[in-house]
């Protein structure tokens, strides 16, 4: 495995989903404190990440809005965020409007891409194009976007008239969405760690079922036969992949981020990768199963 230099700066968006929550199945310190919060934004404003990440329900909305107010970068820092999930919602128009209203005044800033974070909300675009557009119009939104979790998410939302952002999983083990069409710069990675099982050879949250204990423990196993940095192998699979224009990182301490911005990226040996793809349930590359 060779090592190389590239600046992956550009691509990274700092996600926020650890600042207001015990977030990931590798986090055993639990919430940052709203300290340790503004040393991490700090720190990546300051090694030049000028892209976040957040939703309503991650309940970081504010805590970014104060950095990005303290700092005057209302007009500097590009800020992705969501419409929260609308299933069983009948007037789906006032629950959006509010949402984001809510959101732009915790923010204090425009909103690069807001995403749909329920994927089957996204039929809206399709079925009463009108309201996004208006949205668009009397809003400081750039553009919409959804998170998905399956390929043919993407392809149910190929007639869209709008030009999307995807959020979709991709990662060491998960390289599901390769192939699938999207409009380039508007390609967004995440769950590049899988919640830090592939970033640490550390113990897992207790709670965590055996299936995936044992999934942690194979690869980082295989990766230190190699002599290969997890964090390093992680970010270079994602960052140096055609398809992925910027990828997610989720941190909850400023040495990890420094740990992940300083990752010297190694070229992924196609065998390893293969075989452990081969012998990973898919079920488990899928947070939503970890119950």
């Amino acid at each position: 495995v060779v090592a190389k230099s590239l600046n992956i700066t550009e691509k990274m968006v700092l996600g926020t989903a650890q600042f207001g929550s015990d977030y990931g199945i590798a986090n055993i310190r639990g919430k940052p404190s709203k300290k340790d919060v503004f040393s991490i934004l700090n720190k990546a404003w300051e090694k030049g990440i000028r892209r976040f990440d957040t939703a309503p329900g991650y309940g970081s909305e504010v805590l970014l809005g104060e950095f990005i107010t303290a700092n005057g970068l209302r007009n500097e820092a590009v800020v992705l965020s969501k419409i929260p999930s609308l299933e069983g919602a009948t007037n789906y128009k006032k629950i959006i409007r509010n949402s984001l209203e809510e959101s732009l005044t915790n923010l204090g800033s425009r909103v690069e891409v807001l995403f749909f974070h329920n994927s089957a909300d996204s039929d809206l675009l399709q079925k009463n194009p009108d309201i996004f557009e208006n949205l668009l119009y009397e809003y400081p939104v750039s553009s919409l976007g959804v998170s998905v979790y399956e390929p043919w998410e993407v392809d149910n939302l190929s007639g869209c008239k709008f030009e999307l952002s995807f959020q979709f999983p991709f990662n060491v083990l998960d390289q599901r969405f390769e192939r699938v069409s999207m409009v380039q710069g508007k390609r967004y990675a995440r769950s590049i760690f899988l919640q830090g099982l592939l970033a640490s050879a550390n113990g897992l949250r207790p709670d965590v079922p055996l299936e995936l204990l044992d999934l942690h423990k194979q690869y980082h196993s295989k990766l230190a036969d190699l002599h290969v940095k997890p964090v390093n192998f992680a970010v270079s699979v994602v960052a140096q992949n055609e398809s992925v224009d910027y990828f997610l990182i989720g941190v909850d301490s400023t040495q990890q981020l420094l740990d992940i911005m300083n990752s010297a990226l190694e070229i992924k040996d196609a065998p390893v990768l293969d075989m452990m793809m081969e012998k990973t349930n898919e079920k488990w590359l899928d947070p939503r199963s970890w119950n």
